[in-house]
């Protein structure tokens, strides 16, 4: 890692899409291409010669799974897919969804353009990290103790009738209890689109991938209550909104979270206590 890095001191957030403990995955977020993601090599390394053979084989993996998710999700004409790094010789691969009426095309996508380019929406970047995590698996993230304690000593105030109702972890909630036995639900799951993998980011930004959480459940016609965490102190940390929703497994609730940029859930049952689950492969870190 360089000071001087752009890429080095890029830090996560709604572009990061998925990650492990060698690599990352983000939307370049170009605004000609709709659908222009990169791979990065964590550590800055300027070729793939200067990896070991095993660090190149997962790389190239990633680069492949991540062309597959492209053609999936944006099923362009084309894909270019490039390593250049003359500006920043830092270790990246480019892989661009290119159609024949884009901007640039049949230039690469640094050529001059050759017209308007007909408008395409941006892929929202839960439905990025749904495709991927379908390939590759839960993204690895590092948790520090600190963390983890954040995450076990925070409470969580979801506004159903008669509330707020407060969730903490290893407890149980009788207004809780009560809106599922009204909705006709035993299973319950606290989801937050804010700070991809506590990593802060504009209110802007959070505000955007919270009403995009909030369509996703609504559309599926599930029960959902707005919700704030605050830490245990009310005064270290920070305070993110989430969703209360009913209906959701354990499992759709981490796959969900995971497609958000999420560390973890909260979930229970009926008369059940709260139990936090990852949506990452968490790595212990100091």
């Amino acid at each position: 890692m360089t000071d001087t890095c752009p890429i080095c001191s890029d830090t996560p957030g709604h572009h990061w899409l998925w990650r492990d403990d060698r690599l990352r995955v983000i939307d370049a977020r170009d605004a000609d291409h709709p659908a222009f993601l990169r791979v990065i090599w964590h550590g800055h390394q300027r070729e793939m010669t200067d990896l070991g053979e095993a660090d190149r084989l997962h790389l190239m993996d990633v680069v492949w799974q991540v062309e597959r998710c492209v053609r999936e999700v944006a099923q362009p004409d084309k894909i270019n897919l490039g390593s250049l790094g003359n500006m920043v010789p830092h270790l990246h691969w480019h892989v661009i969804a290119r159609w024949q009426d884009d901007a640039h095309f049949p230039g690469s996508v640094w050529s001059a353009r050759q017209r308007d380019g007909a408008p395409r929406p941006r892929v929202p970047a839960a439905l990025w990290r749904a495709t991927l995590l379908a390939r590759l698996g839960l993204p690895t993230v590092g948790i520090s103790p600190a963390l983890a304690d954040a995450y076990a000593a925070s409470a969580y105030a979801a506004d159903v009738p008669g509330g707020p109702a407060t969730l903490r972890i290893g407890a149980a909630e009788p207004l809780l209890d009560q809106w599922l036995a009204e909705h006709g639900q035993t299973q319950w799951a606290l989801i937050s689109a804010a700070n991809p993998w506590s990593s802060r980011c504009e209110q802007d930004a959070n505000r955007a991938a919270h009403a995009a959480l909030r369509a996703l459940l609504v559309q599926r016609g599930l029960p959902v209550c707005e919700a704030v965490n605050w830490p245990e102190d009310r005064a270290s940390g920070w305070t993110e909104p989430a969703l209360l929703c009913a209906g959701l497994s354990p499992e759709e609730a981490v796959r969900i979270g995971a497609a958000f940029g999420q560390n973890a859930v909260l979930v229970g049952g009926g008369e059940g206590t709260a139990e936090l689950l990852w949506c990452v492969r968490p790595v212990s870190i100091p």
